[in-house]
């Protein structure tokens, strides 16, 4: 396993330094493993693939945005998870995003994948410098409806729940190069990220990304999301404090043109010695595309 995924890391390093050099002009929000703009965790303020000026969006009709798709493969490769996520994005009047993903997450010892969907909404309340104001971030609100069968597997009390959250992102004026910082907090009841079923006490808990962009056409950043106590989480228990662990990555985008994107990402969910919702290191691959 572990030979496996190094070879994927260096398959991804090898894409990227493989493909050609063109002016870039796609970039962040992607479509993350959970079907929000965002990066590869967390949300971002910002509405996914929004409309430009002049552009008339999907069905010429200047309303709605075209969709944006996002493929994800995470390995886990200490732990014996693979993970693999597929989703989609689109938005109205550049205020309004709607997503959905399908997850499949196949865990060594496991008899059956565990297949988690989720559908989300982000609603754009504020656009960055909104009323002339220079140093106006972009705010959002969202949900995401997430539901999983990992009941087949796990005496799970519940199988589907809402994660809300807010957000605040800002493109740092006057740099040498752009810099977005992201922070927002998530209120969640779900046992890592809910693929495990949701837990019977609801957590505000903080997330938080920095983004630079370099050379045109790279985005090099970092993200983390903190820990969430969420309580009991399968039947028969009674005061247990179950807790998804804090993660982090980072990661490397290539905006290879103004529709394609390759994301590679190192990210760390915690010491899977010392806890049962810790899965060690993740290897990541990502396909974005907006039309």
């Amino acid at each position: 396993m572990r030979k496996r995924c190094f070879m994927v890391a260096v398959s991804l390093f090898a894409a990227l330094v493989l493909m050609g050099f063109e002016q870039a002009q796609a970039g962040a929000p992607f479509t993350n493993a959970e079907g929000v703009g965002g990066v590869a965790l967390n949300p971002m303020a910002y509405i996914a693939n929004p409309m430009k000026k002049g552009d008339k969006g999907l069905f010429g009709l200047g309303i709605v945005s075209k969709p944006q798709l996002g493929i994800w493969n995470i390995r886990l490769c200490e732990s014996g998870v693979n993970w693999f996520a597929v989703g989609g994005n689109i938005s109205f009047f550049n205020r309004l995003e709607l997503g959905y993903s399908h997850e499949f997450v196949d865990i060594d010892g496991v008899q059956s994948t565990v297949d988690k969907d989720n559908f989300s909404f982000k609603l754009n309340l504020l656009k960055e410098n909104d009323f002339g104001l220079k140093f106006l971030p972009a705010v959002s609100f969202g949900g995401i409806y997430k539901t999983t069968d990992a009941d087949d597997n796990f005496p799970l009390k519940d199988t589907e729940d809402i994660d809300f959250y807010f957000v605040a992102t800002k493109m740092v004026p006057g740099l040498p190069v752009p810099v977005i910082l992201n922070a927002g907090l998530l209120n969640t009841k779900g046992y890592v990220r809910g693929v495990l079923g949701f837990g019977d006490d609801r957590e505000w808990i903080f997330f938080g990304n920095i983004d630079v962009v370099v050379f045109e056409k790279f985005i090099v950043g970092w993200e983390y999301e903190q820990e969430a106590e969420v309580g009991d989480v399968f039947k028969g228990e009674k005061g247990m404090k179950h807790t998804t662990h804090s993660m982090w990555e980072t990661h490397i985008a290539w905006m290879y043109n103004e529709h394609l994107t390759l994301i590679g990402s190192y990210a760390y969910t915690g010491d899977s010695k010392s806890s049962e919702a810790a899965f060690d290191s993740a290897y990541v691959l990502s396909l974005q595309y907006a039309f």
